[in-house]
Order: structure tokens, then C-alpha cells, then sequence
């Protein structure tokens, strides 16, 4: 009879004989369990998971790619970790990897797959930006139904929630039911946050049902704010003049809507002032607010504000007049923005733009920093 052969186990070959995918996981689960000796080195643990994202896109199986991504996603904890001139760059990646997801969620079949999985990321949400893109896109990757039985789940669930991150998961229930403009769920969701129900619930559950296109219900909940103080009256006031404008109530919204600029000279209140203003009254007030209130730096939101309401005329003439401020503004977002006026038809101003904008310089290296 012939001898059995003996196979010794090497680990090393074991190890070498794994996919990409498979060590991926498992550096994502070490991660996670707070076992992987990465976590004592930023710098090398920012790379690995930059490099699985690079792994998990050329992966074929859109299955396998959810799944990492998932892990991917369990890992942002690690940007609250981060140093303060480091934090962008560890959101940027987890906003990365939370997009890709919805990328190929979108066009996954097997919704209940897809379901379970954001249903886990939103149980152990811990505050993170790359799953909070999830929960804001659920509309997009799940149907209306499923998305509402995903939620009614969640709520169910709510006494099961762990103490320490309680508040998270809920606020990824509301996120998920803002998605899909389900104000109940979402007025649920918040109750359960602050039962002592402060003003700015009460508005925001307000908001969840305008959104919803539920004024009436929204009414409803506006009359129950009390007294809002200086931090919640700017919200209470804006839902005001939207609640008018949307039930046609011209001159109530008009009276709001300029209140609510006087009160709060901020841009996007000054945009919601033009929008109802007629056009002579909007330009007085857009040369004005440049004039008195924009201060003596060049302003993109205000930049951006003339873009969309095509103040074309008023716009140049601001560029031209705070061109040199633009060298210190974000490279990417003045890029949109010339490619946006050149869209519609502004190939001079958007060029203009494009002169004075540069990228962020390189840091500097000492000419005798030697080794």
C-alpha cells in the first residue's frame, strides 16, 4: 500500500495563494476589530485603503465590490483620528469610497443584498462622512418600497441601538428618510433623538414635510416652535418664506424673505430675496449687498450666486475687480464655475477666471535638507 504524502502548511504560501480581494478583506476586518498594527501608522494606513479602492475598481464582481466597499466604509472611524491639516484627506477618501458604492449599488440587482449591507453600516454609524453619502443616496440605489421597509426596520430596531453611537444611527435614519422624503420616519427618527423636542427638531421635522410636499403637516408643526432664539429663528424664518412661496402667497414671502436678509445678511439669503424680488428692486439689491456688505476680499459664494442667477455684467465686473483674491481661492471650485459660465455661452469672463486661478502650491523643500 502506498504511503500518503505529507503536506506541511506554510502560512507565507497560504497568504501568497489569496486573491487581492481576499487580503484586502481581511486587512479592512483587522481594521475594524482594532486588531491590525496599521492603526498605529496613519501614514501607511491611509495608503493601504487608498490602494484597495484602486484594488476594489478593477474587481469584476460588482458583488464582491459592494462588499469591500462596505468594509471600506466600516473603517472612517480612522478619520476622526486623524491630525486637524490631515482630517481632509482621510474625508476625501472615506467620500471616495462612500460614492463608489453608490455607484454600483445603483445598477445592482439584488436590492435586499444592497439593503443589508447599508443596513449594517447604519448600525455601527459612528458620525462618518463616506456612509453618510450612502444614507443621503438612498433614493438612488433603492427602490421607494425597499427603501421604506429598510427604514421601518431601523425605527423597529431602535431600542437595540448601542448606547455609544445611538445618536449616529439615527441620524443616519434621517438621512436615509430625508433621501426619500419620508417625513414620518424622519419625524420618528428625530423625536427619538431629542424627545424633549427643541425648536430645531421641531423645524427640521417641519422641513422634512415640506420637502415631502406635506404643507400641511408642515403648518402643523411650524405653529408648535416657541420663542426661536437666534440660532434656530434664521431656519424658522427661511421655512416661512418658502412655506409662502410655495402656496403662492406672494407678498408674505416677500416680507419674510427681506426680513430674513436684513437680519441675516448671508448669500444664500440674499438669493432667496432676488428670486422673489422684481428684476429692478434684485439688481438694487445684489449692487448694494457688493457695495456694503461683501467686504474687501472677492467672495465665491457671491461669485457663484451672480453665476446662477446670470448677472453676467455684474459678475465680470467683480472678477475684474478682485482678480488678484482669485489666486488664493480653491482651484476646483472656480474651474466649475468657468466651466459652468462657459456652458452658457461666456467664454470671455470664464476665461478670465481661468487666468487668475492656480493650483495649490507644492510645499517647499529646504535647499540643505539633506540626508
Amino acid at each position: 500500500m502506498a504511503k500518503k504524502k505529507k503536506f506541511f502548511k506554510s502560512p507565507a504560501l497560504a497568504q501568497a495563494n489569496r486573491s487581492k480581494e481576499d487580503r484586502l478583506r481581511e486587512t479592512l476586518m483587522q481594521v475594524v476589530s482594532g486588531e491590525s498594527r496599521l492603526l498605529n501608522r496613519p501614514d501607511d494606513l491611509y495608503e493601504t485603503i487608498g490602494k484597495g479602492l484602486d484594488d476594489i475598481e478593477e474587481c469584476k464582481d460588482p458583488k464582491l465590490q459592494l462588499e469591500l466597499l462596505a468594509w471600506t466604509l466600516r473603517a472612517d472611524f480612522c478619520a476622526f483620528k486623524a491630525e486637524d491639516n490631515e482630517k481632509e484627506y482621510w474625508d476625501n477618501l472615506f467620500y471616495d469610497a462612500g460614492t463608489f458604492f453608490v455607484e454600483i449599488a445603483k445598477d445592482f440587482e439584488d436590492k435586499d443584498y444592497v439593503a443589508d449591507l447599508i443596513h449594517d453600516l447604519a448600525v455601527r454609524h459612528v458620525g462618518g462622512e463616506g456612509r453618510s453619502v450612502v444614507f443621503l443616496s438612498l433614493s438612488e440605489v433603492m427602490p421607494a418600497e425597499r427603501s421604506s421597509k429598510l427604514l421601518n426596520e431601523l425605527i423597529a430596531q431602535e431600542d437595540q441601538f448601542a448606547l455609544e453611537n445611538r445618536e449616529d444611527v439615527l441620524d443616519a435614519i434621517c438621512d436615509m428618510a430625508d433621501s426619500i422624503n419620508d417625513s414620518a420616519n424622519y419625524a420618528k427618527a428625530a423625536l427619538l433623538k431629542d424627545p424633549d423636542k427643541s425648536n430645531a427638531t421641531i423645524i427640521d421635522i417641519a422641513n422634512a414635510y415640506f420637502m415631502a410636499g406635506d404643507l400641511v403637516m408642515a403648518k402643523q408643526w411650524m405653529n408648535d416652535v416657541k420663542n426661536p432664539a437666534s440660532e434656530d429663528e434664521e431656519a424658522f424664518m427661511d421655512l416661512q418664506a418658502a412655506i409662502a412661496d410655495k402656496e403662492g402667497r406672494k407678498s408674505d414671502c416677500l416680507k419674510i424673505a427681506r426680513q430674513l436678509y436684513e437680519t441675516y445678511p448671508k448669500i444664500i439669503n440674499l438669493g432667496r430675496l432676488v428670486s422673489v424680488l422684481p428684476e429692478g428692486e434684485a439688481d438694487q439689491v445684489l449692487k448694494e449687498h457688493e457695495k456694503f456688505r461683501c467686504g474687501s476680499t472677492a467672495s465665491l459664494e457671491f461669485m457663484q450666486l451672480l453665476a446662477a442667477l446670470k448677472r453676467y455684467e455684474q459678475l465680470s465686473g467683480y472678477v475684474t475687480r478682485f482678480e488678484n483674491d482669485l489666486t488664493t481661492m480653491d482651484a476646483d471650485e472656480l474651474t466649475d464655475l468657468a466651466d459652468s459660465l462657459e456652458k452658457d455661452g461666456q467664454k470671455e469672463l470664464a476665461q478670465h477666471i481661468r487666468d487668475w486661478t492656480v493650483e495649490e502650491p507644492e510645499e517647499a523643500e529646504a535647499f540643505d535638507d539633506k540626508d
